[in-house]
C-alpha cells in the first residue's frame, strides 16, 4: 500500500465514523460517494506531483587552458544570475581518463518544469553562444537521458568518478546496485551517487553510467579498496547480470548554478 493510498483510507474511514457517531446525518450516500471521488483525485495528484523526473543533458568540449578564465567568467555572466525553473546547470573539468576533451558541461531539470524564468533581450542569448565559441576549440557529441537513482544530494564534494556501462538488465542491475549501496552505509557515507540511463546519444555505446563524489582522487581510490576488501564488490559484479564497463573518467566541478547557488553568488567550485 502506497503512503498516499493510505491517507486517503484513513481519510474515509474517520469520515464514515463522524457520520456514525455524530449524526451527520445531512451527508447523504451521494454526498459521501462524491467525497470519496473528490479525496482518491487528490490523492492522485499529489502521487503524480511526488513523481518529478529529472532529466539532463551533457556535451563535451575542449578549451584551451589560456582562455579557461574568461570562458568561465563568460558563464558566470550569464548563468550566475538567471533564476530556473528547475534544476540547474554545472561545469566539470576531466582531470583523469578523458583524450579528447577538458569540459563537461551538463544543464539538469525535472522535465515537466524545464526552462528559466528570467527574461533575456532578444539579443542577449545570441550574443553569449557566440562569444562562447570563440573559446572553445572543439566539441564532441551530445547526449541526454534520465535519473534513475540518487543519493546524497546534500554532499559538498566537488570531485566525482563516473564509470560508463552498457546493461544488458536494468532491472536485475538497480536491484542489485540498491542491495550494493545498503550494505555500504558506512563506507560511502553521504556521498553523491547517482545511476543515469541514457536516451539519446548513448556515449560509446553506454546505456547507464554511475557516478560517485568524494574529496579528491585519492579518497575514491579509498573507497574502492573498501568495498572489495569486505567482499560487497565482488558480490555485486556477479549479480548485477551481464555488464560491459565501456571506460571511466574523474572530473572536478568548476560550476555549478541553480537558484540557491546564484542567490548566495556560491556557484565556483573549482577548489
Amino acid at each position: 500500500m502506497s503512503y498516499e493510498y493510505g491517507k486517503t483510507v484513513k481519510c474515509l474511514i474517520l469520515l464514515q465514523f463522524a457520520i456514525k457517531n455524530y449524526n451527520l446525518e445531512f451527508i447523504n450516500h451521494l454526498n459521501l460517494e462524491l467525497m470519496k471521488k473528490i479525496i482518491l483525485l487528490s490523492s492522485l495528484m499529489l502521487c503524480i506531483a511526488a513523481q518529478a523526473q529529472t532529466i539532463f543533458n551533457v556535451r563535451n568540449f575542449q578549451v584551451d587552458w589560456k582562455d579557461m578564465n574568461s570562458f568561465l567568467e563568460l558563464n558566470d555572466n550569464f548563468y550566475g544570475d538567471i533564476e530556473f525553473d528547475s534544476g540547474g546547470l554545472v561545469i566539470d573539468w576531466y582531470r583523469i581518463g578523458s583524450e579528447d576533451f577538458n569540459i563537461r558541461i551538463g544543464r539538469y531539470g525535472d522535465m515537466n518544469n524545464w526552462g528559466i524564468k528570467t527574461e533575456r533581450s532578444e539579443f542577449e542569448g545570441p550574443n553569449f553562444w557566440t562569444r562562447r565559441s570563440q573559446y572553445i576549440s572543439d566539441s564532441g557529441k551530445s547526449y541526454a537521458g534520465t535519473v534513475v537513482y540518487n543519493q546524497g544530494g546534500n554532499s559538498k564534494h566537488n570531485t566525482q568518478q563516473r564509470w560508463y556501462l552498457k546493461v544488458e538488465d536494468p532491472e536485475q542491475f538497480v536491484k542489485a546496485f540498491k542491495i550494493f549501496l545498503n550494505e555500504n552505509k558506512k563506507v560511502f557515507g553521504d556521498r553523491w551517487i547517482s545511476l543515469v540511463a541514457y536516451t539519446i546519444g548513448n556515449p560509446n555505446g553506454a546505456t547507464h553510467s554511475v557516478a560517485m563524489s568524494a574529496d579528491g582522487w585519492t579518497e575514491l581510490e579509498q573507497v574502492r579498496a573498501k568495498v572489495f576488501a569486505n567482499g560487497s564488490a565482488e558480490k555485486f559484479i556477479n549479480s548485477r547480470g551481464k555488464v560491459e564497463d565501456i571506460h571511466n573518467v574523474v572530473y572536478q566541478r568548476m560550476r555549478h548554478y541553480n537558484n540557491e547557488r546564484n542567490k548566495s553568488k556560491t556557484y565556483a567550485d573549482m577548489w
